[in-house]
């Protein structure tokens, strides 16, 4: 009788440990099918056309032109002005008017839109306009090339 009841538990342990074992191999099987549809459903094709209006494209145009006026490439410019759009605006508008200063150029760097003066290659040359230009703008610096 305890034999009996030793075969009865060896094959339910066996019958559990296949049954596992089968779990096991079922698990693995459904996580490579769950990956395998995962995989394949968010592969996207498709085609993008993007429409802009030719007032964007003529803006990033002027954009390219401003910004070859890079004035830290080695040359040294006077800074008479940093502050807003519309005071820079009028101050600019006034210089060109009294036609006083030649190569005058307003840049914007955020925040603040900036009115320099000059590209001068030596520093001894950009002291010497600076010296002109601080009667019309007395807080008026040099800017050192990068």
């Amino acid at each position: 009788m305890i034999l009996n009841k030793i075969k009865l538990n060896t094959n339910i342990y066996t019958k559990i440990v296949s049954n596992l074992a089968y779990m096991k191999n079922l698990k693995f099987i459904f996580f490579l099918f769950i990956n395998f549809f995962i995989s394949f459903s968010y592969a996207q094709e498709g085609k993008i056309t993007i429409h802009q209006d030719n007032k964007l494209i003529n803006l990033m145009e002027l954009k390219k032109a401003v910004n070859k006026e890079d004035f830290t490439s080695g040359q040294f410019t006077v800074q008479i002005f940093n502050g807003t759009y519309e005071e820079g605006d009028r101050l600019m508008k006034e210089i060109i008017l009294e036609d006083k200063f030649k190569d005058v150029y307003i840049s914007f760097e955020t925040p603040y839109y900036k009115i320099r003066i000059g590209k001068y290659i030596s520093k001894i040359e950009a002291i010497k306009e600076l010296e002109k230009i601080k009667k019309t703008f007395p807080a008026a610096f040099i800017l050192k090339p990068n």
